[in-house]
């Protein structure tokens, strides 16, 4: 799967920006953004060096899979290119002096937390169910939410360093469609649960993941004559970064070069606790933004699909139009199956298939959740497949011919040959806790986002299997002749005219 990686058209002229204060990468999914990183990090890092400072140069990103991936394929960045020139320059370094990292290990180790001293997603989570019980549910509604809601509430809060109740109160909670969704009194009802949560972590002796980027600015801005570590930092999959981190990394640049390249696709934006450019007081206008249309990677069909999926967003404003992708593959496939059962099996035939005809190589297989990945993980292995979980904590042989698993969540930043998503049922996507009420147009639109950057995974084949009787409202959104329906020899009695549109 893994070979030398070059630049193509439009990817080149990123190299030649300048050296100096932030610019903005804006390019559409398979424009080859993390290409576009590396290479850029190492035109900095052979250019900008000199015989009074060496260039240090880091990529920060949000998602820890796709670390492991880009670590997995620098070794494939070869040369470099001339400004006036297409060809490859094939001159290889002795090594490159590139840090390659995602934004809480790196705050991880600069606040000195020690082990231990996190508390996770299932902790946060029994907090918040304890303290729920202790409140009062009958002076608010609100009190009735999951606990997923709050969770997610406390991460923007702190995501967006708002530090007072009246802040709080007065913030515009965009996104909820077209009112806040949220009234006032819900918002001193969630504040109060805030601060409890907060005490309890104080007593705990802990802090969570979302005060990491808090800490390590009181750190920075405590420290007298601080002196930024890094020359150029490049941050792929910026958009995923939230207000506090974007900040933080932001001070960790030169004041000479104040160097920063963002790239970023806003469509792909799978987090509700992203930025603005105001808010963080960068400056990317006056031509210091590059967009890139051309889809290297998705056939003109699976483009196609994805991009009918998109199409149904409300607010496109942020989005890179006039997306090009190359002629040619084969129409994704949608399976419509009476249970998960006949999912996993018709998988396991496709997945032999692919390995008679040697087009295995580059497979991967999606599920919304983690327990989902356990179970296609069991299946498959008891059918004899050898399967690989793309986790932070594992490493990954992305030259093997294994079927690699991963969460749909951590697929952000990696391609594959075929791509595989399995129970695709609307009580699965979009994810149940997230939704404020059910017409919660904000988690159904970030989980829309999360499908369409799925999607565009896929280089050669797509595969979208479906709950017959209760198929994803995201499957009726993708164009009907953008795709082929599977028909299932053994299953006499699937008709289309039963599905529900």
């Amino acid at each position: 799967m893994l070979k030398t990686i070059t630049l193509k058209g439009e990817q080149k002229k990123v190299l030649f920006l300048p050296a100096t204060n932030p610019i903005q990468i804006k390019g559409v999914a398979g424009s080859g953004k993390t290409t576009v990183s590396l290479y850029r990090a190492k035109h900095l890092l052979e250019t900008q060096s000199n015989l009074f400072q060496e260039a240090n140069i880091v990529i920060f990103t949000f998602n820890k899979t796709l670390v492991a991936y880009i670590e997995a394929i620098l070794p494939y960045i070869y040369g470099g290119y001339q400004k006036e020139s297409d060809e490859l320059i094939t001159m290889i370094p002795d090594g490159l002096n590139i840090q390659v990292i995602n934004f809480h290990k790196w705050a991880y180790s600069f606040i000195g937390l020690q082990p231990g001293k996190t508390l996770g997603w299932s902790e946060q989570i029994r907090v918040i169910d304890n303290l729920k019980i202790r409140l009062d549910s009958n002076l608010s509604n609100i009190l009735q939410k999951s606990s997923e809601f709050f969770l997610e509430e406390i991460s923007w809060i702190k995501g967006k360093l708002i530090s007072t109740k009246e802040e709080y109160l007065n913030i515009q909670r965009t996104g909820r469609g077209k009112t806040d969704r949220v009234t006032q009194d819900d918002k001193d009802r969630i504040w109060g649960l805030y601060l409890k949560y907060e005490e309890e972590l104080s007593v705990r002796g802990k802090v969570d993941f979302d005060d990491y980027a808090r800490i390590s600015l009181k750190k920075i801005e405590d420290t007298p004559n601080w002196i930024p570590p890094y020359t150029h930092i490049i941050i792929d999959e910026a958009q995923d970064l939230n207000k506090a981190q974007i900040l933080t990394i932001s001070k960790l640049v030169s004041e000479e070069t104040k160097c920063l390249t963002i790239i970023a696709d806003a469509a792909q934006r799978i987090y509700k606790s992203g930025f603005n450019w105001m808010e963080v007081g960068l400056n990317v206008r006056g031509g210091r933004t590059v967009e890139l249309k051309r889809n290297y990677r998705n056939s003109v069909h699976i483009a196609r699909a994805a991009l009918s999926l998109l199409s149904k967003e409300e607010d496109q404003s942020e989005f890179t139009k006039g997306m090009t992708a190359r002629k040619g593959g084969e129409k994704p496939k949608v399976g419509y199956f009476k249970c998960y059962k006949e999912q996993l099996s018709y998988l396991n035939d496709e997945l032999s298939k692919l390995y008679d005809d040697d087009q295995a190589m580059g497979t991967v297989v999606l599920h919304r959740t983690n327990e989902g990945i356990s179970s296609i993980k069991n299946y498959l292995s008891s059918c004899g497949h050898i399967v690989e979980s793309i986790k932070s904590k594992n490493s990954v042989n992305y030259g093997s011919d294994s079927v690699k698993l991963c969460t749909m969540s951590s697929i952000k930043g990696l391609e594959f040959n075929n791509v595989f998503i399995l129970d695709l049922a609307d009580d699965v996507i979009p994810f149940p806790p997230g939704f404020i009420d059910k017409d919660d147009e904000y988690h159904i639109s970030t989980e829309r986002r999360l499908l369409y950057t799925c999607l565009t995974r896929a280089r050669n084949r797509l595969y979208l299997l479906c709950d017959q009787d209760n198929p994803s409202r995201y499957i009726k959104e993708i164009g009907a002749d953008s795709y082929d329906i599977i028909t299932m020899e053994d299953d006499n009695d699937f008709n289309e005219d039963d599905l529900p549109w």
